[in-house]
């Protein structure tokens, strides 16, 4: 189970998601989407820069900074539909088109084959807010 300071973030903000390709490092905006058993989806374009970097390299962290400046750092790596369960990638489609906002700004509806997602398999969180910047990094294993 995720913290609930860290569930609320993952639900309400806007993370940038880093990846590196040949050595580069990018950054990009990204939603996420929290499914009910609390795992993290990405969405993306399938013809985009970013999936064809993300095939490459799978290693990614997604970082942002709440209202109350937490900064939530997630690091992990990114598992494509093609290597999960069918049954619960057209359950999520289905749960990332009814549920998140602006998606349908993008793409059509949960079968629209323009539409990648990932699972991000999580290996680290890390979690600074005001209240432990004299601190070390809360960091919390999945």
């Amino acid at each position: 189970m995720l913290d609930p300071r860290i569930l609320a973030i993952l639900k309400q903000k806007v993370f940038y998601l880093g990846t590196t390709y040949d050595n580069i490092p990018k950054v990009r905006p990204m939603r996420p989407f929290v499914d009910s058993m609390e795992n993290i989806w990405l969405i993306s374009h399938k013809n985009t820069e970013k999936s064809r970097e993300i095939e490459l390299n799978n290693q990614v962290e997604l970082c942002t900074l709440s209202d109350n400046n937490d900064v939530l750092r997630v690091q992990g790596r990114l598992m494509s539909e093609k290597d999960l369960d069918l049954d619960e990638t057209v359950k999520v489609r289905r749960d990332i088109v009814a549920c998140l906002p602006g998606i349908s700004d993008f793409f059509n509806d949960g079968t629209d084959p323009n539409m990648v997602i990932y699972k991000l398999i999580v290996d680290n969180i890390i979690f600074r807010s005001p209240d432990t910047a004299d601190k070390s990094e809360l960091n919390f294993k999945p």
